[in-house]
């Protein structure tokens, strides 16, 4: 089962350092949905 995704809700916390980013993507703007952290200036992984 897939979990609701909205922008507005927190489903879960992930504890992040300064130096990493959250992206989030919609299907509402983007071609592709989901979350991913990135660290500054890096990839998301």
């Amino acid at each position: 089962r897939e979990l609701p995704l909205r922008a507005d809700y927190v489903g879960k916390n992930v504890p992040t350092s300064r130096s990493e980013n959250v992206k989030v993507r919609l299907l509402e703007d983007d071609d592709v949905e989901g979350i991913w952290i990135a660290p500054e200036g890096g990839p998301a992984r």
